[in-house]
């Protein structure tokens, strides 16, 4: 690679790398959340309480979806200063075309917490923690075999402005998933809520029985 590839090639991995984090970050506080809780008997006490029976599991759900929305607007706010402070150039126009990732990404983000809720809320933090740390071995074994037998060269031709020009090539279909992107995880997360009270609901029959 001459300076300028490498250059590039770096520069590209910037915009992934805040996409993994983007997404990833509100499911981290997952473990943290419920495992605190557990500790303190939050969900043992709330349930002595005059409350309604999916009090404590709304609760989560309501924070997190919270959490993902308010890191979107802090988001598009700070875009929204950078853009009338840069004025027009070429790096604000790329950096105008990344942000029309952001729907997406909050959107996945908040699909992720949901399933996370679903097994945190149902196995426990200490059993949930088990089974997230098999998933991701098998991921990270999954990546490590990619990179040994999978076809490298594709990054060779990845930069910053390719990536600008796949977004102007589909402009359209961008558009039709950031309608779309963030009633499907709406949807799931609502089902996820509902799955994860449908097992607890069971659960807590069986232990009166």
């Amino acid at each position: 690679f001459a300076d300028g590839d490498m250059i590039d090639g770096f520069l590209w991995t910037i915009p992934f790398l805040i996409a993994v984090i983007g997404i990833t970050l509100p499911s981290i506080w997952v473990k943290p959340l419920i495992a605190q809780d557990e500790k303190n008997k939050i969900r043992a006490y709330t349930k002595s309480m005059p409350l309604a029976k999916n009090t404590y599991i709304a609760s989560k759900y309501a924070f997190l979806a919270v959490v993902v929305f308010a890191a979107l607007l802090t988001v598009l706010i700070w875009c929204r200063i950078y853009f009338l402070r840069a004025g027009d150039n070429s790096f604000t126009d790329l950096v105008k075309k990344l942000q029309s990732f952001l729907i997406v990404i909050s959107s996945a983000s908040l699909l992720l917490a949901g399933i996370e809720l679903t097994v945190f809320l149902s196995l426990g933090s200490k059993k949930a923690v088990l089974v997230k740390n098999a998933f991701m071995e098998l991921l990270f074994l999954f990546v490590i075999g990619w990179f040994f037998f999978g076809n490298l060269n594709v990054f060779e031709k990845i930069d910053l402005f390719t990536i600008k020009e796949w977004i102007d090539a589909h402009e359209v279909e961008m558009k039709i998933m950031k309608v779309i992107s963030p009633l499907v995880a709406l949807t799931l997360y609502f089902l996820s809520y509902k799955l994860t009270c449908l097992i607890n609901r069971n659960k807590d029959s069986e232990t009166d029985s």
